[in-house]
This record gives structure tokens, C-alpha cells and sequence, in this order.
């Protein structure tokens, strides 16, 4: 086998170089601003506490990362991924709506062979997947799609619904780089913009694990993407995005080295620039979470609590921005099993809806309201 010459070396090196650097080379017209809903002050607990559990699947033999949004009063959509096992080539992207008569039956709406076709480029297999709404109740679905390798591998697409997931859009790719446009991925849930746009909290695993974010606006009825570094290396990944105002933001992250912490970043400038990241103090065992600010401005985590396995679920919650946690009930504990990758959402109602993996058997949505919550938490 003939050696790489020295162009081939330093064709690799240039690719590197322009994957490491900081993704800022795509400017954005303005400082963007996320658009935050005042916080509203909640009487004392008038209401009984609620709470229920339902189990979503799509009669497949594994399922996993679930992402939830609310795309009319009243209704609830749901999105995973699910097929004989994580990664394999019969992967497919289910959907699934609920109303007043409950979930519909789950669909296939994304899969590998769905993917090639509307892309136009092979696509092996494909993953994670996020949903969200806008005011309109047009739904928008960011899934990764894979062409060769694993989860490094991957790129992202977009497909949107104006008619409650009847039907979609064909897929669109997003060209986040003019050179090197894979290994991008999506976990958790999306922040408004003031403009109309998104920030969408994603993240790297290919030469090197840390978080982004993807900024998409649509002009002219065509989505434009652009992304930019939050911070590099391999300290922490798979961030979860929290706007506290217009222009502050919080973003947890999970740990991506042997500091078995959750990290922490902040921005003040509407996500430009970021803090350094830092433990909480929180245990992380390289698993996902999420975190959502309430109607009442207090912040609502989902998390594994142990540095090791995901073996429970548990809920906490912070009253000062995320500088302190205090942690709340377990929803889940079972030794030897797996309860991960939460997926949070507060309805308009004021119901708090929360989908993760269950045993990598289904998708499990539990609802409650704040009355629940209150109920267990440390006096």
C-alpha cells in the first residue's frame, strides 16, 4: 500500500485545523435575544397535586432519546428513535401526538432509506432526534443522520409539519461547514428567539467532545443554520440550553472527562461568549440531562443522581439561577437498569411534562404539576 504524500498530510491537517478552531467564522446579523416570558408569581397551592405515567414505543424492540413540545393548548407531540438496537441500519425516527382522547398510535416518519431519498447522499443509519413548535403550532424536527462510522459520523437535518405531524416536509441538510460538515448532533430542546429564530443547544464528538450552539432562521421559507463554539476540548458535551432573560443564559452539560461532575457555563450577551465551564457539584456518569426555567422563574432538572450507571432518575430544582441545586424526588430507582436521557417541558397550562428512556423498552412521559412537585421537595 503506497504511503499518504505529503499533500494528503497536509490536506488532514488543514481539515483538523478548521474543525478545532472555534466555529465562529459564520457571523449572524445580530446579537440575538431569547425571548423569555416574565416569571409569574404562583398562589399558594391551590390545586390537588397531579401526576401521571404513560409509556410510548412503537412496537419496536428498543427505543430511546425522546424530545416533547406542545404545538397547540392542549396537546402534546413527542419524537424518539427506535429499532432492533442503538445504531442499527432498521433505526427509525417515530412520532407520535397527544390530544384530549390520548396518544396516537407512533409513526415512522424518518428512516434510513427515507433519509437517502430525500437527501440525496447515502445515509447508513439514523439517531437522536429533537422537536419543537412555534407559536403557529408548526412543528420542526432536527434528527441526526449518519453516513458512515458511528455517532462522529453524523450530520443534521431538518424537516418541518404544519399540520400536527400529518404530514412533513422532505428532508433538508444543514451545511454548518463549507469543509468538514459531520459530527454534529442534537439532544436537547431548542430556546426561542425574539426574531422568530431558534437556538438549538448541539454538540461535537469528533476530535474532541464539547458543546455548540446552532442558530436556525428561516428567510424566504428556506431554514438557515449557523453554528458557534460555546467552548472546546473534552470537558463536558451534550449541552442543555436555559435562557434566564433576554440575554442570560444558563447551560449544563454533560461531563465528558473523568471529573465525574455535571458543568456548568454561563453567557450575558445572548449566547456569543461563555463562561468557562465548571462542576456543580452534582454527580454526572457521562449520561444526559436536561433543564427547563418555570412559570414561576425557578429552574426544573432531570438527572441521573450517581457517578456511575444510570440506575435512577431524579428531579431538583434551583431557586438563584442554577447556582445551588436542591434536589427533589427520584422517579426512578431500579439497580442494574438504565432510566436516562430526560427530555423537560412545561406546558402553557402550567403542566410539566417529562419523556425519557425506560429501560431502553419504551418511552416514558410523566406529567405533574407544580402542586406534585412542591409536595416532595426538603421543607
Amino acid at each position: 500500500m503506497k504511503p499518504p504524500s505529503v499533500f494528503t498530510w497536509l490536506g488532514m491537517a488543514a481539515v483538523l485545523g478548521l474543525h478545532l478552531l472555534p466555529a465562529r467564522t459564520q457571523s449572524r446579523p445580530a446579537p440575538p435575544r431569547f425571548r423569555v416570558s416574565a416569571p409569574v408569581t404562583v398562589a399558594p397551592t391551590n390545586s390537588l397535586p397531579n401526576h401521571r405515567v404513560e409509556d410510548l414505543g412503537g412496537g419496536v424492540a428498543s427505543v430511546h432519546v425522546a424530545s416533547l413540545c406542545e404545538p397547540a393548548p392542549g396537546q402534546l407531540a413527542a419524537a424518539w428513535y427506535g429499532g432492533s438496537r442503538e445504531g442499527a441500519k432498521d433505526v427509525a425516527v417515530f412520532f407520535s401526538r397527544r390530544d384530549a382522547r390520548g396518544w396516537a398510535p407512533a409513526v415512522p416518519v424518518v428512516t434510513a432509506e427515507s433519509a437517502r431519498r430525500e437527501l440525496g447522499h447515502y445515509v447508513r443509519k439514523v439517531g437522536n432526534a429533537v422537536l419543537f413548535a412555534d407559536a403557529q403550532g408548526k412543528l420542526s424536527l432536527l434528527y441526526v443522520a449518519i453516513a458512515l462510522g458511528g455517532w462522529s459520523g453524523s450530520s443534521l437535518a431538518l424537516k418541518e409539519s404544519t399540520d400536527l405531524g400529518q404530514t412533513w416536509t422532505p428532508s433538508r441538510r444543514l451545511i454548518l461547514s463549507p469543509f468538514f460538515n459531520i459530527s454534529t448532533l442534537v439532544k436537547n430542546g431548542a430556546t426561542p428567539l425574539e426574531n422568530g429564530g431558534w437556538a438549538v443547544p448541539i454538540y461535537q464528538e469528533l476530535f474532541g467532545k464539547f458543546p455548540e450552539i446552532l442558530w436556525l432562521q428561516e428567510r424566504t421559507g428556506t431554514p438557515t443554520a449557523v453554528r458557534t463554539r460555546v467552548f472546546g476540548g473534552r470537558t463536558a458535551f451534550q449541552p442543555a440550553l436555559v435562557a434566564l432573560d433576554t440575554q442570560n443564559a444558563l447551560m449544563l452539560c454533560r461531563t465528558a472527562s473523568e471529573q465525574r461532575d455535571l458543568f456548568t457555563t454561563r453567557s450575558a450577551d445572548g449566547g456569543q461568549t461563555w463562561s468557562a465551564p465548571q462542576p456543580t457539584g452534582l454527580p454526572n456518569s457521562d449520561s444526559g440531562v436536561d433543564a427547563i426555567r418555570l412559570h414561576d422563574g425557578r429552574l426544573l432538572l432531570a438527572f441521573n443522581d450517581t457517578n456511575s450507571g444510570r440506575a435512577n432518575l431524579r428531579l431538583a430544582i434551583s431557586r438563584d439561577s442554577g447556582t445551588t441545586w436542591q434536589r427533589g424526588p427520584y422517579l426512578e430507582q431500579e439497580p442494574e437498569t438504565e432510566f436516562s436521557y430526560p427530555f423537560l417541558v412545561q406546558a402553557r397550562d402550567g403542566e410539566i411534562h417529562l419523556a425519557y428512556t425506560w429501560k431502553r423498552r419504551a418511552i416514558r412521559v410523566v406529567s405533574f404539576n407544580a402542586s406534585w412537585l412542591d409536595a416532595r421537595l426538603p421543607k
